[in-house]
């Protein structure tokens, strides 16, 4: 408040706080004094309901005062949000520079002798200056000449060569392509400095412009990918521990390429690249185009070639699953590699999902072999006659002797005397021997004939024969696949006899047969108080096992 005399200070409300467990800088911490003076003044604004013209806010931080006089978006996170809360709270022109001596803040937390209570200390009534007129207060040009914004507080931005950014990558598909462009810039500009030969070609690329090219499409990638990690580089510094690269070492060659460091570096018969790599960002255009071009040099072999390639002289993260990603965007990959659809699978017939009925009630028949077997001093042939059941998936095996059609219908009345007469019979028409050899081929109309005389011969009230269409194998599948299962059990049973005879065969065959039917239908538990699998046994055996 004024008077005729001159003017007085009270002390209305103060605040202070020690400074956090983490450690900041001295710029940081004299910012986040300015904050809470900002705040404190926003609540005695509103606490009090005198009419206050005008405020001031001092400072003897001379770095505070410049960073709240410039962009913050200048800098980074922890300042600039900072300095935008101040700014919303107060205006620039309220804020002046006190020298540290005559800054009375500093008597809360820098004490020498001891807090002093005096209602006459400067605590209390505020420094002297206050009382004298504004123009005998503390001068600002101190703040422009002693100003220091904190470089490290500046958010880098990354500014390339112009050179560098003649040609866009993003219009290139092609590697070569893309590095002869480069060439022919830096060829150009050899010409304007008129610093090629005049002997020299001019439709010819040198050695030097590839070469060149090369090493400016690496540092642009690098200078657009690892923006911090060059700026620190280029001025002497090592990156940051929370950099990617800070684990290899880089550093940067004296044609300004970022590299690794290597502990072979003594080597003598090692190439420079190889000892020191060329780090490339793995999300970047002329790192997919290099890539690319090393897996079409190798006519798109697998990925470990490639990757074994490119580590010679270049770093890349993630560098198998880079040569993945590229791999995969390849068009002669995809046409190469793909694979036709398999077609969906049609509904089951109604006598797959039959239940309640007996085992073997609707049955598939199929022939299987020829077998060779010895009858005294000569080798005859005998064929396996298989039936199987279309919904519980059991088999049922009979010896036959010959294709005749006598043959078959014993079998089928064998099989019918043992399992019962099933309602309805599905078989093909003896396609499955085509493409066989010349007796096979002879066979075939034999058999066509058996199936048609069981069909004339066993077609009747309680019985039906069905004949699949012709050459469709896969609507036999049910009776096929079974025929692979007995194959494979047979050749397990059997012992090296090679031509055994007919008793031993019908053992084997016998034997194939219970250990087909034994398999699981179902989900086999490890678990002691789960019952065991289904198995097409439980339902022949019914009767027996009371099952």
């Amino acid at each position: 408040m004024s008077y005729s005399g001159g003017g007085w200070c009270s002390l209305v409300a103060a605040k202070t706080k020690v400074a956090p467990l983490r450690a900041l800088s001295i710029p940081r911490l004299e910012l986040e004094a300015a904050m809470m003076g900002s705040r404190l003044l926003q609540k005695i604004r509103t606490a009090l309901t005198l009419n206050i013209r005008r405020h001031f806010l001092w400072t003897d931080s001379a770095t505070v005062l410049a960073w709240l006089r410039s962009d913050s978006r200048r800098y980074h996170q922890f300042v600039s949000f900072r300095v935008g809360e101040i700014l919303s709270l107060t205006s620039v022109d309220e804020w002046r520079y006190v020298p540290s001596k005559l800054n009375v803040a500093d008597d809360a937390t820098k004490w020498n002798s001891g807090p002093s209570f005096d209602p006459e200390n400067r605590w209390y009534q505020g420094p002297p200056f206050l009382r004298n007129p504004k123009e005998q207060w503390p001068g600002q040009s101190v703040v422009e000449d002693e100003a220091d914004v904190a470089c490290e507080e500046l958010r880098l931005v990354g500014v390339h060569q112009a050179a560098e950014e003649v040609i866009r990558v993003e219009r290139f598909s092609n590697w070569d392509r893309l590095l002869r462009a480069m060439a022919y810039v830096h060829r150009a500009v050899r010409i304007w400095k008129r610093t090629l030969g005049r002997k020299s070609r001019r439709h010819v690329l040198d050695q030097e412009d590839i070469v060149k090219a090369m090493e400016t499409l690496w540092r642009q990638a690098q200078s657009q990918a690892y923006v911090e990690e060059v700026h620190a580089l280029n001025h002497g510094c090592s990156v940051g521990r929370s950099s990617p690269l800070y684990p290899l070492v880089p550093f940067i060659d004296e044609h300004g390429v970022v590299r690794i460091g290597s502990r072979i570096g003594s080597a003598p018969h090692i190439p420079y690249a190889t000892k020191y790599p060329v780090v490339l960002p793995r999300d970047h255009r002329i790192t997919f185009l290099l890539v690319q071009s090393v897996h079409r040099r190798f006519l798109h072999a697998n990925g470990e070639t490639v990757c074994n390639e490119l580590r010679q002289e270049f770093y890349i993260p993630k560098l198998r699953v880079f040569v993945k990603k590229v791999s995969r965007s390849c068009q002669y990959c995809k046409v190469k590699k793909s694979t036709p659809r398999p077609p969906l699978m049609g509904p089951l017939p109604r006598v797959r999902l039959t239940p309640f009925i007996r085992p073997i009630t609707f049955a598939g028949v199929d022939y299987m072999g020829p077998l060779e077997v010895r009858v005294g001093r000569c080798v005859a042939k005998r064929w396996n006659c298989l039936f199987t059941c279309l919904t519980v998936r059991a088999v049922h095996l009979e010896l036959v002797h010959s294709l005749s059609s006598a043959s078959c219908v014993m079998a089928f009345r064998r099989f019918v005397a043992r399992r019962g007469a099933p309602q309805e019979v599905f078989s093909d028409k003896g396609t499955n021997f085509v493409g066989a050899n010349r007796q096979l081929s002879e066979e075939k109309q034999k058999i066509r004939d058996i199936v048609q005389d069981c069909a004339a011969t066993f077609t009747n009230a309680n019985t039906q024969w069905h004949f699949n269409v012709p050459a469709a194998p896969h609507m036999g599948g049910p009776w096929e696949r079974m025929v692979k299962s007995v194959k494979v059990a047979m050749k397990a049973v059997s012992d090296s006899t090679r031509h055994p005879s007919d008793e031993v065969l019908e053992t084997i065959m016998l034997e194939a047969e219970a250990i087909v039917n034994s398999r699981p239908l179902t989900y086999v538990s490890l678990e002691a108080e789960d019952d065991e699998a289904l198995t097409p046994n439980h339902f022949l055996l019914y009767g027996r096992t009371g099952f």
